[in-house]
């Protein structure tokens, strides 16, 4: 079960490898979680390697993280 507001499915590790989960593959984030607020970016990178995907569960909408920001992905 998941908590209210984590809407955001972790669909691609990159962090994967062979039978190992990864880090952060079939976790549940908030939006707030993937995308920091500006002044906090400035001071924290990007949590989240390049190259993981995230699936919003309601929407179907996916982003991937590219060079530390979160890109919104084309159909």
């Amino acid at each position: 079960m998941r908590p209210t507001g984590y809407d955001w499915k972790v669909i691609v590790d990159p962090t994967r490898s062979g039978d190992h989960p990864g880090v952060f593959y079939g976790g549940y984030f908030r939006w707030t979680d993937i995308e920091l607020p500006r002044a906090c970016r400035e001071r924290i990178p990007c949590p989240f390697p390049a190259g993981t995907v995230f699936e919003n569960i309601k929407t179907g909408e996916q982003v991937v993280i590219c060079r530390g920001q979160a890109v919104r992905r084309r159909p």
